[in-house]
């Protein structure tokens, strides 16, 4: 028999989440100007990372197409422990005109947290697009709702499925 928890107020969970919420602990950030589409530097990202065994992450702002709609600008940022490793690798100039990449160092553990592994590469999970797009402008705040609104209905979609498919007794977390 195995027993179920099943989440009761989803809405307040992510409220006090937000809360508590803190950025990230950045070590360091780099702007670079790579002479590729987006497209090509992911694929170099993704061969680096595995070759070197080196966590690249998207940033939750990088990974909110993946979860809501919402027109960024040009430049891709990544989350990794290892910066220097990674710019003795990658084709490019440190530039603030322009930039196509963003790498910020960070060993803070929530930005890898439940990360979703998709096309090659990972991006920031939901929670962490949200927590990251309430900590900006009204723009991005209103593109968190949408976030939100699908956290909530993926949460509500696991209870229904988790109390209509088991008879095992449900823990209820309020």
């Amino acid at each position: 028999r195995k027993d179920r928890i099943r989440l009761l107020q989803p809405d307040r969970l992510l409220e006090k989440l937000l809360e508590n919420y803190t950025k990230p602990n950045i070590i360091n950030s780099v702007k670079l100007k790579i002479n590729a589409d987006i497209a090509k530097v992911m694929e170099l990202l993704k061969k680096f990372s595995k070759e070197q065994g080196i966590p690249i992450i998207a940033t939750g702002i990088s990974s909110v197409g993946r979860y809501a709609v919402m027109q960024r600008g040009d430049i891709f940022s990544i989350y990794t422990p290892r910066l220097d490793r990674i710019l003795k690798k990658l084709p490019g100039s440190e530039t603030d005109r322009f930039p196509n990449l963003e790498i910020i160092e960070t060993e803070d553990e929530k930005v890898y947290f439940d990360a979703r592994y998709e096309d090659g590469f990972w991006w920031a999970s939901p929670v962490q697009v949200f927590m990251e797009l309430m900590s900006g402008d009204k723009r991005d705040r209103e593109t968190a709702e949408q976030v939100k609104v699908l956290l909530l209905k993926g949460i509500k979609q696991r209870n229904d499925k988790s109390t209509s498919s088991s008879n095992s007794p449900t823990r209820l977390i309020v």
